[in-house]
């Protein structure tokens, strides 16, 4: 089983470094917000802020190989979609302006690819 999720992770395509940057920003604005909403990483579904963190991390892994699927198959041409979607959202989640809700309008799911988003 261990040789199995080695091979695994060997065969996937790494996350653009904007991504943990991105997470960590996500983090500190979402973080505030369940603050200032009296609530805590529990009630968000979480264990804690690194619990969170490593789950944005997991998106990030999960939206890189389904970009490079997407590229395969040839249902998009952009081969720099994530780490732009990750620098963007880091430059916003940090942003001295920003709102809970330029956190919680994002939605995660969206690919330019799919047919939902044409």
């Amino acid at each position: 089983m261990r040789a199995l999720l080695l091979v695994l992770v060997a065969c996937a395509p790494a996350i653009p470094p904007a991504c943990p940057s991105m997470c960590e920003e996500a983090a500190e604005l979402y973080g505030g917000c369940l603050e200032s909403w009296d609530l805590d990483w529990q009630a968000a579904g979480y264990d804690h802020r690194g619990h969170f963190v490593g789950s944005c991390e997991t998106w990030a892994w999960e939206m890189a190989r389904v970009h490079d699927d997407a590229l395969r198959r040839g249902l998009t041409q952009d081969e720099t979609w994530l780490d732009q979607t990750c620098e963007a959202r880091a430059a916003s989640f940090a942003d001295p302006e920003a709102t809970c809700d330029d956190y919680t309008s994002v939605d995660w799911n969206a690919v330019p690819w799919s047919e939902a988003s044409q």
